[in-house]
């Protein structure tokens, strides 16, 4: 399943964070996920707990928003038509289409680590 290379993929990429933040450890990793992109988001929370970081996977879903070609209107599309319902052109996706890591919510463990509920990924 695709959305398993997804997760590892986000992990290599929180993996680098914590590489260039020594002595913490990632308690959540959010991402935005568009209705374009192919991922399923209960399969990618499922992947995630697979890879068993104990950091949280918080999943943000975006709507699919376009923009006109011809008049440069920009809407939220609530179905997957394409035209403008202005002037009737195409149009192209402005957001929507992907998955991306936002943030990474690091805690520090140099004082504490015992207390950490999540380990080091």
């Amino acid at each position: 399943m695709h959305e398993e290379s997804l997760a590892r993929a986000l992990l290599r990429q929180v993996r680098m964070i914590l590489d260039e933040n020594p002595g913490t450890i990632a308690e959540e990793v959010s991402v935005e996920l568009g209705p374009l992109s192919g991922v399923e988001p209960l399969l990618l929370e499922q992947a995630w707990e697979r890879c068993g970081t104990g950091a949280a996977l918080s999943i943000v879903e975006v709507p699919l928003v376009a923009e006109c070609s011809t008049c440069n209107l920009q809407i939220e599309l609530q179905e997957f038509d394409f035209r403008c319902p202005r002037c009737h052109a195409g149009m192209r996706v402005v957001r929507g289409e992907s998955l991306e890591l936002v943030s990474v919510t690091l805690r520090s463990v140099e004082h504490s680590p015992e207390s950490a509920p999540c380990l080091p990924l």
